[in-house]
């Protein structure tokens, strides 16, 4: 049997062991201008660019029919708001989002995963209302709760439309 001794002794070592861990570095290509090129070889805007882009993927029959939404969401459009708790205008969005009547997704900015999600939308202040139409693409932004109550105009288009 060991002792607390020698399990925060063996504990030591291995935080010793994982402070020196390294890896190897690997040489990432992407396409540029028609012709595959090392990214670290390019100059800082492009790869700046690099950093901005969005990857897409087609999912397979199989997640597409596991990952359908049901028919009430995707007949309408949704808000994605962005908020954090010590925001003076947050609480005032919140309730104009609400007033419109169709499905409104919280992310607290406060927390990783919301700073992470709001990074990936390229959110960089609260509120964010992003507007998004049945097919979740966007259509609109709106930093405060008179611009998000104008959404009202853009969604009665919307239904019209439709």
């Amino acid at each position: 049997m060991r002792t607390l001794e020698q399990i925060e002794q063996e504990l030591q070592e291995a935080r010793e062991a994982l402070a020196h861990v390294q890896g190897r570095s690997t040489e990432v290509y992407s396409r540029i201008v028609g012709y595959y090129r090392s990214v670290k070889n390019w100059n800082k805007g492009k790869r700046e660019e690099y950093e901005e882009r969005k990857l897409f993927r087609v999912p397979s029959e199989k997640e597409g029919s596991a990952k359908q939404l049901d028919k009430a969401e995707q007949a309408q459009p949704r808000l994605i708001l962005f908020v954090r708790s010590a925001c003076p205008a947050c609480p005032p969005a919140k309730d104009a989002a609400t007033k419109l009547g169709i499905p409104v997704e919280l992310v607290d900015a406060d927390t990783a995963q919301g700073l992470s999600e709001a990074a990936r939308l390229n959110v960089h202040a609260t509120p964010t209302a992003i507007l998004l139409d049945t097919h979740g693409n966007e259509l609109g932004r709106a930093r405060d709760a008179r611009s998000i109550l104008a959404f009202a105009k853009t969604q009665n288009r919307l239904e019209t439309a439709v």
